[in-house]
């Protein structure tokens, strides 16, 4: 998503003669309050930066890099010195640091900039796959960004804003049966994109690469009441996903298969689910800019069992993020 400008202020340059030949100091500030509590949480959430600066040809330009404590302080700002005066175009990459979840290669022009998640491969199947934690990437884009020359004591300040593009869902299989002991060990449990690369405009590129996403972690819950008696128990798997798209085609797909007998209990778009507690939300917003918004979901499914083979069927209840979606027609696979 291409960020607005939000401010370019008062420039200066360190040359002492002002005709549009200097070079100029820039300071680049951050902020990420693209969330639902409108609140900037840039110093308490990104812990590195990325700042990739090209000329309005396309043509890399410089690179500049922080991470760490400077960050958390107030009033942080990433320098850059010695630029000649004239347009850029400036992307950043943040939380490329945290971990070695992302990677972003050097490169040459604006089209060569690709974010890429760290993925494995199964060699039987050929399957990209991620089964990790991916820390919190952002990122910002400013356009047109018009550095010119001033006298000295002022700076090229450039504002960045930030969008997150990493999500944490979490899938709770529940039975209405509480007789019945549900373990994470008698499903597979996975999600299905083609989001694991990101272009210089924070959008998948073409000719994309499918991914599926296994949980980086399941496990078993169980609700008890005040005498400690058992209720019922819910088998747990937790995903870590890149940006989430709202998208007519290549949609993200949750498939949840009981692992004895391979039957599906569980296949839906899961972006769309997501959507439909969109205006639970006060404020008006597009889809995609609620899924840049967003970032932690919880889906809460409840299964009722069936005897024969198909051993598990889905009961017109599900949650997402709290609310209740009520089903039409349950049979979703």
């Amino acid at each position: 998503m291409a960020a607005a400008l939000l401010g370019l202020l008062a420039p200066s340059c360190d040359k002492t003669i002002y005709d549009g030949g200097g070079d100029c100091e820039v300071a680049v500030r951050f902020k990420f309050d693209f969330n639902l509590k409108y609140a900037d949480a840039f110093r308490n959430e990104v812990k590195s930066v990325a700042l990739y600066v090209f000329d309005r040809n396309g043509k890399f330009v410089t690179k500049a890099t922080e991470k760490g404590v400077a960050l958390s302080q107030e009033g942080y700002v990433l320098e850059i010195p010695g630029l000649p005066a004239g347009k850029y175009d400036l992307v950043a990459w943040c939380g490329l640091e945290d971990g070695d979840s992302f990677s972003v290669q050097d490169p040459a022009t604006k089209t060569d900039l690709v974010c890429r998640m760290k993925t494995a491969t199964r060699t039987k199947a050929e399957e990209t796959y991620s089964d990790q934690f991916l820390g919190g990437l952002f990122y910002g884009i400013v356009e047109g960004a018009d550095l010119i020359n001033l006298p000295p004591g002022s700076v090229n300040t450039v504002i960045i804003p930030l969008v997150k593009n990493t999500n944490n869902v979490r899938v709770l299989l529940q039975s209405i049966n509480t007789d019945i002991n549900l373990t994470p060990e008698q499903f597979d449990f996975a999600i299905y994109d083609i989001n694991s690369e990101l272009n210089w405009k924070d959008e998948i590129p073409d000719n994309p690469i499918a991914i599926t996403y296994d949980p980086f972690n399941t496990k078993q819950g169980s609700i008890t009441l005040n005498d400690n008696t058992e209720v019922m128990t819910a088998a747990v798997a937790e995903f870590s996903l890149g940006r989430l798209f709202a998208r007519a085609t290549d949609k993200t797909r949750l498939i949840i298969t009981q692992r004895s007998n391979g039957q599906k209990v569980f296949d839906v778009p899961l972006v769309d689910y997501f959507l439909m507690v969109k205006g639970h939300y006060a404020q008006p917003m597009t889809d995609q800019e609620y899924l840049d918004r967003q970032d932690d979901y919880s889906v809460v499914i409840f299964l009722e069992h069936k005897e024969g083979p198909e051993g598990w069927y889905i009961a017109a209840r599900i949650y997402i993020n709290g609310w209740q979606i009520v089903l039409i027609n349950p049979d979703l696979y």
